[in-house]
């Protein structure tokens, strides 16, 4: 079992530019993952942000790392 960061639980960090900045996560990266919060696939991000399903896939493993998640679901938590 993945135990779940501190920021996961703190509450909405995604609209906080100090969090974002503290966490090294690009402006790409959180629009990435606005969209997967908002219940897009990788293939909808792509084509919304006219970039491969590839480098979306890379900029949530990133944010995911980053925000200290597991998976899409902890990812769109944290970024509510």
């Amino acid at each position: 079992m993945v135990s779940a960061s501190p920021q996961v639980y703190a509450g909405s960090q995604a609209g906080n530019p100090a969090a974002q900045a503290s966490l090294g996560i690009s402006d790409r990266e959180m629009t990435v993952l606005r969209e997967l919060a908002a219940g897009h696939a990788n293939k909808q991000i792509a084509r919304r942000l006219g970039i491969s399903e590839r480098t979306v896939k890379a900029h949530l493993t990133s944010v995911f790392a980053r925000i200290g998640v597991a998976d899409r679901t902890q990812a769109a938590l944290w970024a509510e």
